[in-house]
């Protein structure tokens, strides 16, 4: 009867003590300690006693008791990983660490604006303060505009890599579609007048117009005479080109040397070098401002000067 008595007492008291244990790891795992939103940044080699430091200043308080128990029921061993991290409200102390272990971190982007010269991505790209490194002078043209993903603590130079791909792709699929006889050379030359055009137009079906205007001058053996070029030669606005300028012999002064400038001046998107892969056969050579954000276009010198007048008097 004893032995039986103290079995049961036994039984009684194992199951009080896993009920407790139970509740205890339940508790741990499942109660809120965080009560709205918040971001965090976790660096590299944190230890774990300063991440419990850190999101108490955030007012997420967990002992490292707790924090240390919750570690244990983690499928593999808990090791958080560096990064940025929103910690999304009601979370519990397991979550928080699972958030970490999974290393679930925050996406930012990174916008190159098609038009935009190497010396305004070169800024941009060096005040990201999300991105790291150094990075050596950039090249004008060579990189693709678009919209990039990227996590913290990503490098700038495998940034510029995946931007320079993306723009050999497009370039050497334009290429590979260039009609017979064509007048650019090779694919530097492609993208120096895929560069004016991003500058003189944005539109597609504008940009291909224009595109004519260009390819018939240059088989003609005619100056390109793009503002846009002396522009970027003196580093001014378009509007603000003197006759000073016009009379200059600078490389990029297209009213006064045949043929292309001897760089591309922007970054061109798609639509601007997609305006040379399928080349539209016109007689124009000559184009204005409409004052709409396109052209017109004129096959003859006076119908030119006509368009001028029209711009002027818009």
């Amino acid at each position: 009867m004893i032995l039986k008595n103290k079995i049961v007492l036994s039984l009684i008291l194992f199951f009080l003590l896993f009920s407790t244990l139970y509740y205890f790891i339940n508790n741990i795992k499942n109660r809120t300690v965080i009560n709205e939103e918040k971001y965090y940044l976790l660096e590299k080699n944190t230890s774990q006693k300063k991440i419990l430091s850190q999101l108490k200043s955030k007012e997420i308080y967990i002992s490292h008791l707790n924090w240390l128990l919750a570690s244990l029921f983690h499928e593999n061993s808990f090791t958080p990983k560096a990064g940025e991290y929103i910690i999304p409200k009601n979370f519990s102390v397991f979550e928080i660490q699972n958030l970490f272990q999974k290393g679930k971190t925050l996406t930012r982007n990174f916008t190159l604006v098609e038009g935009s010269t190497a010396q305004e991505l070169e800024r941009k790209i060096l005040d990201n303060p999300y991105l790291t490194g150094e990075i050596k002078k950039l090249k004008e043209g060579i990189y693709k505009p678009d919209t990039y993903f990227f996590k913290y603590g990503y490098p700038r130079n495998r940034l510029l890599k995946r931007m320079k791909k993306a723009q050999d792709e497009i370039l050497n699929n334009v290429w590979k579609e260039k009609p017979k006889n064509f007048v650019l050379k090779n694919k530097n030359e492609l993208l120096i007048l895929a560069s004016i055009i991003q500058k003189e137009s944005s539109k597609l079906e504008d940009s291909k117009l224009v595109a004519s205007v260009f390819i018939n001058r240059l088989k003609n053996k005619m100056k390109l005479q793009s503002d846009v070029t002396l522009a970027f030669g003196f580093k001014v606005n378009g509007q603000k080109i003197t006759r000073k300028m016009l009379n200059s012999k600078n490389p990029f002064n297209t009213y006064q040397f045949l043929g292309l400038p001897p760089t591309p001046i922007s970054y061109p998107g798609e639509n601007a070098l997609n305006s040379l892969k399928q080349i539209k056969k016109t007689d124009y050579l000559y184009f204005v401002s409409d004052g709409n954000g396109g052209h017109r276009f004129s096959k003859t010198y006076n119908s030119h000067k006509k368009n001028i007048k029209l711009w002027k008097n818009k």
